[in-house]
């Protein structure tokens, strides 16, 4: 593409071109017919000059042709013309340059003819001459005798050196008009660098602008209407700019909030194709890259794809919980919300999907929770009413029965009282309102103090407490009676599970590399079945429901331990083989 300053110079070179060609062209023209007319009144007057020198109006041409002939033949050498007497019947009566007799009639020429028929007082013509071959510019006067026109005489010369002349003439004019054009085309093209030197600066920022770039501006200087565009233009690019800023920075705090949402965003445009995505739906569909593709090849859910088929024909919300399989098992809460054109079509939709699957599995741990309370608080109620109601109905007065009656209240009520105490404990740990008071602890001291504390059940069922065999202290920063509850409540669930004659050993090992103590409970008991072991940790979940129900057990003993340990920073492990055995392992930081 050509710069606009050539355009602009070559239309200027081309125009003054055109008018210097007419101009030379008619200059040439009028020079030439100028010299031309100079050289026939020249002519002119040198044919009156001869006829008064050489006295033709006084002789009579026919008679004194002979003499006329011989006066005229010196002049031949003398003028660079030829010179031509001619008499009132067209006959050549002298020449200096031919034969008279050869020469014929001459009445048909057209410069005689305007002498000798037309009574013109010169008759002038141009034209190739037939005796000499080559143009010839022919004057010729009336000769006239006692006022009357008796010939002609007509001189005539070579207009070779007429087409020199002009020759010369055009020669000079192309080389000054050649001059000038090559001067003008340098000024054309100076004036128009000028002139479009600001408009390129004008394109220049509007292609910027055109490419994004706000920052560019007019820096050059100019007055005028450009003046005045360059201002506007520099005032749209300012404008623009902020514009932009402002865009960007909207778009930089909604692509923000949507990538960091905690529900899954999809738009979706009319092609039904997936437009954007954030981070939490790719997370729910399994699968990233989403973007480009159908939503019904993405979404591995029918009625999911029904959902946003039915917001793309209704062009009305549609909402909808709906539980997906793959790449897992989530219940989801779908809201599709179509986007209308301000003439209400529609030009994609917004699916939203909330994972609701924490929401509904705590509503129903919620649903169990009251009903196991139910359950664990209805069998020592009953049981206290029952027994007082025997108590009033007579048994009191019998001393034996009303002191079995009374026994089994008070346990019935310890076992209540155990039951409340364990809930509210878990209700506080759960809702971390239970303050930690760190100290210095010796694990191996904390161990023993608790098999003293639970000695009294082993001892019932001959169980052997091992405790650990450390070669040096294990000191870690912990809360005594938290560490102490942790261990009561494993060694009582060991206790409970291992038969007669068992052992339950406690080991403690350091790990000096991640700066963490293990303290594992050991039994040989019954195990915990493979199906069990992902619920052991669950509120009032029990393996052997006879056996921890005779033991007085409320079921929330390893849920707390649970809550215990997380609240620490800690974890719990289980391994366990049916028949042989369970090992509980907590892991506490130092």
């Amino acid at each position: 593409m050509k710069k606009l300053w050539l355009k602009i110079g070559l239309s200027f070179f081309i125009l003054f071109f055109i008018v210097m060609v007419i101009v030379g062209f008619f200059s040439g023209e009028l020079m030439k017919s100028v010299y031309l007319h100079m050289k026939e009144n020249q002519l002119q007057d040198d044919a009156k000059i001869l006829l008064t020198t050489t006295k033709l109006e006084d002789v009579d041409l026919d008679q004194n042709a002979d003499k006329i002939q011989s006066d005229l033949k010196p002049l031949e050498d003398k003028i660079d013309a030829r010179i031509t007497v001619i008499d009132q019947s067209g006959d050549v009566i002298a020449d200096t340059k031919e034969d008279p007799h050869s020469l014929g009639s001459h009445m048909n020429r057209p410069e005689v003819q305007e002498v000798l028929e037309q009574g013109e007082e010169v008759g002038i013509a141009t034209r190739k001459s037939s005796t000499l071959g080559y143009s010839m510019l022919y004057v010729a006067v009336p000769i006239t005798h006692n006022g009357v026109t008796d010939g002609v005489l007509r001189i005539s010369i070579s207009l070779e050196s007429v087409e020199k002349a002009v020759h010369q003439l055009w020669l000079s004019l192309t080389l000054i008009f050649g001059l000038a054009l090559i001067f003008i085309g340098f000024i054309s093209a100076v004036i128009a660098r000028r002139i479009t030197r600001p408009v390129n600066e004008i394109i220049d920022v509007s292609m910027d602008l055109a490419n994004h770039r706000y920052y560019s501006r007019i820096t050059g200087k100019t007055n005028g209407e450009l003046q005045d565009l360059s201002l506007s233009v520099n005032q749209l690019a300012q404008s623009l700019e902020k514009q932009m800023q402002e865009i960007e920075l909207n778009q930089q705090r909604l692509n923000g909030i949507v990538q960091n949402l905690v529900s899954g965003v999809m738009l979706i445009d009319q092609r039904k194709l997936i437009v954007m995505t954030n981070p939490m739906m790719e997370q729910i569909i399994g699968e990233k890259g989403l973007t480009g593709k159908a939503y019904y090849e993405v979404l591995k859910s029918f009625a999911l794809t029904q959902l946003v088929d039915q917001c793309l024909e209704k062009k009305t919300f549609q909402q909808e919980e709906i539980t997906i399989y793959f790449p897992r098992e989530l219940i989801l809460d779908a809201n599709v919300s179509p986007i209308l054109s301000k003439t209400g079509n529609i030009t994609g939709v917004i699916l939203l999907l909330h994972d609701i699957t924490e929401i509904r599995r705590l509503e129903n741990v919620r649903s169990e929770f009251v009903a196991n309370v139910s359950h664990e608080l209805k069998t020592p109620v009953t049981a206290l009413k029952g027994f007082a109601e025997t108590l009033l109905d007579g048994a009191m007065y019998d001393e034996a029965l009303l002191k079995k009656f009374l026994t089994i209240i008070k346990e019935e009520s310890d076992r209540l009282h155990r039951l409340i105490m364990d809930i509210l404990e878990l209700s506080r740990i759960e809702q971390k309102h239970v303050s930690m008071n760190m100290e210095q602890v010796d694990v191996e001291d904390v161990v023993i103090t608790t098999m003293d504390t639970v000695s009294s059940m082993a001892l019932e069922k001959r169980i052997q407490l091992v405790p650990p065999n450390l070669a040096s202290p294990v000191i870690i920063q912990a809360e005594r009676d938290r560490l102490q509850q942790i261990l009561i409540n494993l060694l009582s669930n060991a206790i409970v599970y291992t038969p007669q004659d068992g052992t339950v050993s406690v080991d403690v090992t350091e790990n000096e590399a991640n700066g963490t103590i293990a303290i594992t409970v050991t039994d040989n008991g019954i195990g915990i079945p493979v199906k069990d072991i992902d619920r052991i940790f669950e509120r009032f979940y029990r393996v052997d429901r006879a056996r921890s129900r005779h033991s007085g057990g409320t079921g929330l003993g390893l849920s707390i331990v649970k809550h215990i340990v997380e609240s620490c920073g800690g974890q719990i492990q289980v391994e366990s083989i049916e028949g042989s055995g369970t090992t509980f392992t907590v892991i506490l930081p130092k």
